[in-house]
């Protein structure tokens, strides 16, 4: 299957929110092993070579199978590449027929080290996590939900009533683990800002 003019967009994208997430230019072999290793803790794998393939380090088919490609998005807190796609289109204004424009919070773009969110799903959950910088969280409160306090996750993408995933969630004495919120009907969050105390809502 050719690759499209499309494809390298949405791909080239993909890589570029990658590093702008982990803070770090893919250029030298140690940054290729130490994304491998950060896709390994998020239950996500892909071998240092075919990273270094994908960023046209090394010559050979840059063509990525799309299990690579779901890996990265997925690191980025997106279901998969799909996910990804579909929000870069409208973030641009090409709204795909089938995707319901909502509130959305890109956690790199728009928060600060502290910054805390309060999340909310069905059935009377409720949570507040604190930003540690590098799409990273730590849960500081919550309420009939299974995460609990000093549980640490990996999530760069809230949406406004859709279900939240989090990677690399860790829990006390137990193995990283992927974990989704609000699988019925979605989750709703509020942010509180560090530097103003301000909630920001719908409403704002």
């Amino acid at each position: 299957m050719r690759t499209t003019d499309d494809d390298i967009r949405l791909q080239t994208a993909l890589l570029a929110r990658v590093e702008h997430s982990c803070r770090r230019s893919m250029k030298t072999p140690r940054d290729f092993e130490w994304l491998s290793d950060e896709l390994s803790a998020c239950s996500a794998p892909v071998s240092t070579m075919t990273l270094k393939r994908l960023w046209g380090y090394l010559p050979g088919n840059t063509r990525p199978r799309q299990y690579t490609l779901d890996c990265l998005a997925r690191y980025l807190g997106y279901r998969d590449y799909s996910h990804f796609c579909d929000h870069e289109q409208d973030q641009e204004g090409e709204v795909p027929s089938n995707v319901v424009v909502s509130k959305r919070l890109d956690v790199v773009r728009e928060l600060a080290v502290r910054d805390r969110v309060m999340l909310s799903w069905k059935p009377g959950r409720q949570c507040t996590v604190r930003y540690l910088g590098g799409s990273q969280f730590v849960v500081e409160a919550s309420e009939r939900t299974r995460l609990q306090a000093g549980n640490t996750f990996i999530c760069g993408l809230m949406m406004e009533n859709e279900p939240l995933y989090l990677d690399n969630l860790i829990q006390q004495g137990r193995p990283p683990v992927g974990y989704v919120c609000g699988n019925n009907g979605g989750i709703h969050f509020e942010v509180i800002k560090v530097d103003k105390g301000t909630y920001l809502t719908d409403e704002d």
